[in-house]
C-alpha cells in the first residue's frame, strides 16, 4: 500500500509539473482572452497619464459645460437692455359710425431698461461661474490624479508580489528536484521529498494568487487610462504645505459661495421688475381728405410693487447661499482630515522602510546559515523551508515598504491638491 501511494503521488506530481511548464511556456504576458498586456514605458510620465485619463473621463464633459455656462452668464450680464424689445401698433377709425374719414394709427418701440446697479449681481455670478469653471477643471484633474496614483501603486505592488512569488516557486521547485536526486541516491528519506514537493505546490498556489492579483491591477489600470503602458518612474517630490490654501476643491467651493451671493443679489434687484422706455410715432386726421398730423411719442413705464413670487425666490437664494457656505466648511474639514492621515502615513513610511530593510537582511543571513547547515546535514528540511518562507516574507515586506513610501508622497500631494 505505501508503494502504491508513492506511485500515485508521483503521477499527480508529474501532471502538476507538466501544467506548470505549460503555463510558464505560454508566457503569462500573452493572454488569449482579451487581456491587455501592460509594458513599462520609461518615457511615459505620470503627468501624461493623468492628462490622457482626464480627457477620456466622462467628467471632462461637465467641465466643458461649466465653461459654456460661464460664457453664457457673461454675455447675459453684458446685455444693453434688461429684456427683449417689443413693437406695438394701434389703428383707430370711425368707419363703424359716421365714417367721416377719421383715422389714427401709431407705432411704438418698447425697451426694457436696467435699474441702477441691477446688473451687478449678474456680473458677480458670471465672474464667479468663470472662476468656478477653472477650479472645476483643476478639481477634475485632481480627482483623476488620485485614481491614477492609486492604480499605479496597486500595479507596482502586484508586480512585486508576482515577481517574488514566481522566484520563490522556482526556487522551491529546484530544491525539490535536488532532494529527489538525493532520495534516488538514498541520501535523504522519501518523506523529505514529500515535504519539499508539498512546499513547492504551496508556492505555486501563492504564485497563481499573485498572478491573478497582477492581472486584476492591470485590467483596472487599462480601464481607467486606456493605455497599454505605465510609467517606469512615478515617484513625486513632496509639495509645500502652503499649497493647501490653493486646493482646487476649496477654491471651487469659495467660487460657488460667490456665485450664490451673486444670484441672491440678482433676485433682490429683480423683484420690482424693469422700467420700460417707450418710443414711437402717431399719425392722425380728422376727416377724409385732410392731411395727417404726425407726432413723436416718448414715455416711461414704471412697475409698482414687487413681483408676487419674488420673496419666495429670494428665500430660496438665501438657502442656496447657506448651503454653499456649509459645503465649503465641510469640504475643508474633510480635506484637513485626509491631509492629517496622509502626513501620519508619510512620517511612518521612512521608519517602515528602515525596519523592513533590517528585517530582510537578518532573514537573508539566517537563510544563508540554514542552507549551509542543511548542506552539512546539521539542519533538517523543515527548518530550511521555514527559513526560506521567512526570508521571502521579509523581502516582500521590504519592497512593499519602498513602494508604499513612494506612494505616500503621492498621497500627501493628493491631500494638498497638487497635480503632477
Amino acid at each position: 500500500m505505501p508503494q502504491l501511494l508513492i506511485v500515485l503521488f508521483f503521477l499527480v506530481l508529474g501532471y502538476e509539473n507538466a501544467a506548470a511548464e505549460e503555463s510558464v511556456a505560454a508566457d503569462p504576458h500573452a493572454d488569449d482572452h482579451g487581456h491587455v498586456v501592460l509594458e513599462v514605458d520609461p518615457a511615459l510620465t505620470l503627468r501624461e497619464v493623468v492628462i490622457r485619463t482626464a480627457e477620456r473621463d466622462p467628467g471632462h464633459a461637465v467641465v466643458v459645460a461649466r465653461h459654456d455656462e460661464a460664457d453664457a452668464l457673461e454675455r447675459n450680464a453684458a446685455r444693453l437692455l434688461a429684456g427683449a424689445p417689443s413693437i406695438g401698433a394701434d389703428y383707430v377709425t370711425d368707419g363703424l359710425s359716421d365714417d367721416d374719414g377719421y383715422r389714427q394709427w401709431q407705432v411704438g418701440l418698447q425697451l426694457p431698461l436696467w435699474w441702477p446697479g441691477q446688473r451687478s449681481g449678474r456680473r458677480l455670478s458670471a465672474r464667479a461661474a468663470g472662476a468656478a469653471a477653472t477650479q472645476a477643471q483643476r478639481a477634475h484633474w485632481l480627482e483623476v490624479t488620485g485614481w491614477v496614483r492609486q492604480a499605479i501603486a496597486d500595479l507596482a505592488l502586484a508586480r512585486v508580489r508576482l515577481e517574488l512569488a514566481e522566484a520563490e516557486w522556482r526556487a522551491e521547485d529546484e530544491l525539490a528536484a535536488q532532494i529527489e536526486r538525493a532520495v534516488a541516491l538514498e541520501e535523504l528519506a522519501e518523506r523529505d521529498l514529500l515535504l519539499a514537493r508539498s512546499a513547492s505546490l504551496d508556492r505555486r498556489l501563492l504564485y497563481l494568487e499573485a498572478f491573478e492579483e497582477s492581472r486584476h491591477s492591470e485590467g483596472t489600470y487599462f480601464l481607467l487610462t486606456g493605455l497599454s503602458s505605465w510609467p517606469g518612474e512615478w515617484s513625486e517630490v513632496l509639495a509645500d504645505h502652503d499649497s493647501f490654501e490653493n486646493h482646487p476643491l476649496l477654491l471651487l467651493a469659495a467660487e460657488e459661495i460667490t456665485r450664490a451671493q451673486g444670484e441672491l443679489d440678482r433676485l433682490t434687484a429683480d423683484q420690482w421688475g424693469n422700467p420700460i422706455l417707450a418710443l414711437g410715432t402717431q399719425h392722425e386726421r380728422e376727416i377724409d381728405g385732410a392731411n395727417y398730423d404726425d407726432r413723436i411719442m416718448a414715455g416711461v413705464r414704471i412697475p409698482l410693487g414687487r413681483r408676487g413670487d419674488a420673496q419666495v425666490e429670494i428665500a430660496g437664494a438665501r438657502r442656496a447661499l447657506a448651503e454653499a457656505r456649509r459645503d465649503r466648511g465641510r469640504i475643508e474639514r474633510e480635506l484637513r482630515g485626509v491631509l492629517a492621515e496622509a502626513e501620519h502615513r508619510f512620517a511612518l513610511s521612512s521608519e517602515r522602510v528602515s525596519t523592513a530593510s533590517e528585517q530582510a537582511k537578518m532573514a537573508a543571513e539566517y537563510l544563508r546559515l540554514t542552507e549551509r547547515g542543511f548542506g552539512l546535514g546539521e539542519t533538517d528540511l523543515g527548518s530550511l523551508l521555514r527559513a526560506r518562507a521567512r526570508s521571502t516574507a521579509a523581502q516582500q515586506t521590504h519592497r512593499e515598504a519602498l513602494i508604499l513610501k513612494q506612494s505616500s508622497a503621492g498621497e500627501m500631494n493628493q491631500a494638498l491638491g497638487v497635480v503632477p
